[in-house]
């Protein structure tokens, strides 16, 4: 059951985002332990937990609350609006009570509940308020609060789309606007953004937009006419200083969004972008100083108004790091599909127009006058970056986003389902020597490219063949034993995989991972490592 849940949670970026805060993780546990199955919406999976704590899980525990999981829903959604409204999420008793009382009188009927009663209900029972400190609570997460506002403002039909557009402005309300947009039409406040725009705006509609559960042609239209406009629209100062305290550029953001999707096709699965901007890879960066993103690029200098301009003087593995990030941008996503970011091949290059890009004055005294972008290759020529977009078989989902989150361990126990589900032999738990020869190149090489490219070149089967050359390129005892020595699978000469420490750290053992698809007995690790090395070797990793 665990395996199952943790492949829901990445094979859906909207819910790996919220399994990074330990309390939605456990409540995303019990609701996955009583359905099986996670909704991929984020307003569903919010539905999908009040029902479980206002209703399932106190029937199941025989602690049922006094009031029924829709009249609990309705108080709180009286309480979360009315906490929006006054811009807290800190309330004393006192404070709720004079806020719920007319709300929670109707759904009491003729049923006794005070709204201290209420609280401690929802306190120790369903869990969706805790007592921050002694007589002042809150709800257990800020998204929970915005989350029941927004119901609280679909219930009061026109008034409460009156109340948000009056609002649009108002930052504050962000979150409660996308949730609104979630549970029905969002057209209502796209279209009133797209009548009086601006750049915050309209990251705020075009998220309303991918999260909006109903959305009409003709808005979709207007708003990515909108959002083309404002990327060409002059770029305003960017300040050094600024570089790194502030959150990402807005218009870097629409600008990303927008390059991937309208990408130049190459073939039915894949293509391929401009050159990235410096605004562009700026985001990248910044997510990687926040530890959002796992990568080791090198910091480059933001020019004071080159944003638009293409990102140069950067190294062949930072471009391929940026490629790696780019698949954990939730807003680059299409329902259905899988998408592999990718450096591109020098045929795929020159199909799409070439290499040599127009001369661009330079940036600064010294700089190239040409743009030629880099390709797959580490050796070849570039100081620019055009990245191929490639559509991948959606059973690669969970394995690419559990290394997109550094999440090695759960990655290379997927790498074996994986392998398995492509050789046909998903209930063996193994694969054979006729299996491992026979396994598919493109697969094979797919697999490789995303431990290689996610782990920065530290791990992946084409690093495991070079090792191996180097231990011997051969099938026996001696090179199978140097092997695992180099690999760290072997200690004071007796196989040790099971202490394998799943980190990336300066001191890991180049190679080290993916490992566990050897693991079937003792005698036959290093047999299989060989067997799987002759295979990349064949398939030309």
């Amino acid at each position: 059951m665990a395996k199952n849940l943790t492949n829901q949670l990445f094979s859906s970026l909207s819910l790996t985002g919220l399994a990074k805060n330990p309390l939605l993780i456990t409540m995303i546990a019990a609701t996955h332990r009583a359905n099986l199955e996670l909704p991929k919406r984020r307003v569903e999976l919010y539905e999908e937990i009040s029902k479980l704590l206002l209703g399932t899980r106190p029937f199941a525990k025989n602690t049922q609350l006094t009031l029924t999981a829709s009249e609990n829903k309705r108080i709180l959604q009286v309480l979360a609006w009315q906490l929006m409204q006054a811009e807290i999420a800190q309330f004393t008793p006192e404070q709720g009570e004079s806020w719920i009382s007319d709300t929670l009188q109707r759904c009491c009927k003729e049923r006794n509940l005070s709204a201290t009663e209420f609280f401690t209900e929802m306190l120790e029972t369903a869990g969706l308020l805790q007592e921050k400190e002694l007589s002042v609570y809150e709800f257990t997460h800020q998204t929970f609060q915005e989350y029941f506002a927004a119901l609280h403002l679909r219930e009061m039909g026109e008034a409460g789309l009156n109340i948000l557009l009056e609002n649009l402005d108002n930052e504050r309300l962000y979150e409660v606007i996308c949730f609104y947009a979630a549970l029905g039409n969002a057209d209502p406040l796209i279209s009133v953004i797209l009548d009086n725009p601006g750049l915050k705006k309209l990251k705020l509609a075009n998220r309303c937009k991918n999260e909006g559960r109903e959305v009409s042609p003709e808005i979709v239209k207007r708003l990515n006419l909108a959002l083309q406009e404002e990327v060409n629209a002059e770029t305003s100062e960017v300040s050094l200083e600024t570089h790194f305290a502030n959150s990402p550029s807005l218009k870097a953001e629409v600008v990303l969004e927008e390059r991937f999707a309208n990408l130049t096709p190459i073939d039915e699965k894949a293509a391929i972008s401009e050159s990235i901007t410096r605004g562009e890879y700026q985001l990248f960066l910044q997510d990687q100083a926040s530890k959002q993103f796992h990568s080791t690029a090198d910091l480059i200098t933001i020019i004071p108004n080159s944003e638009n301009q293409p990102v140069t003087g950067i190294k062949w593995e930072d471009a391929r790091w940026f490629c790696g990030w780019l698949a954990t941008q939730t807003s680059l996503q299409t329902e259905g599909k899988v998408y592999d970011y990718r450096l591109p091949t020098e045929a795929e290059i020159n199909k799409a127009g070439g290499r040599r890009q127009s001369p661009l004055p330079p940036l600064k005294r010294g700089e190239a006058e040409g743009l030629i972008a880099w390709t797959d290759n580490p050796n070849s020529e570039g100081n620019v970056l055009r990245v191929v977009r490639e559509e991948i078989p959606n059973r690669y989902q969970a394995l690419l986003n559990y290394l997109a989150n550094g999440r090695w361990r759960e990655a290379d126990s997927e790498t074996v389902t994986v392998m398995l589900e492509v050789a046909g032999k998903p209930e063996r738990g193994y694969l054979s020597y006729v299996g491992i020869q026979q396994f598919p190149c493109e697969d094979l090489r797919l697999i490789d490219r995303l431990w290689v490219k996610y782990s920065g070149g530290h791990f992946g089967f084409s690093v495991q063949k070079k090792i191996w050359l180097e231990c011997g390129g051969k099938v026996d005892d001696e090179t199978e034993c140097k092997l695992g020595d180099r690999l760290g699978w072997r200690k004071d000469g007796e196989w040790k995989m099971s202490d394998i420490p799943y980190e990336l750290l300066p001191t890991t053992p180049v190679g080290q991972l993916p490992g566990r698809w050897v693991v079937r007995e003792r005698v036959v690790w290093g047999f299989w490592v060989s067997s799987l090395a002759q295979r990349t070797v064949t398939c030309s990793l």
